[in-house]
């Protein structure tokens, strides 16, 4: 929710970190902020939250093309210690920038 919070907003021509899509509410900002403070569990989370995906999707500034679960497998024939839900020591896929925690964690198989 963050990432289209006003505070990353950056004008066309201006490089935007992470605002890409350059959508500027500061009602949705203001809650996503007030979101960000409270400890994971408060109740009031939920109620921030639907606020937000109020104006999120009255808006519509991105509009979500794909939703997919996936399957990612590993073989341990060779090499160990991949991320599973026994040893969830970092998230498995690897498209993401974190790969290297994995190649850096896998052992030679015995």
């Amino acid at each position: 929710m963050d990432t289209l919070n006003a505070k990353w907003y950056a004008p066309v021509g201006e490089r935007a970190s992470k605002n890409a899509w350059r959508w500027n509410n500061e009602e949705y900002s203001k809650l996503v902020d007030e979101i960000g403070v409270l400890p994971l569990g408060d109740p009031k989370i939920d109620e921030l939250f639907v606020k937000a995906v109020e104006i999120f999707m009255d808006e519509l500034p991105v509009i979500p093309v794909t939703q997919a679960k996936k399957i990612i497998p590993f073989n341990t024939t060779y090499w160990t210690n991949w991320p599973s839900a026994d040893n969830p020591y970092i998230h498995p896929p690897t498209w993401w920038q974190s790969t290297h925690v994995i190649i850096h964690n896998v052992q030679p198989a015995q």
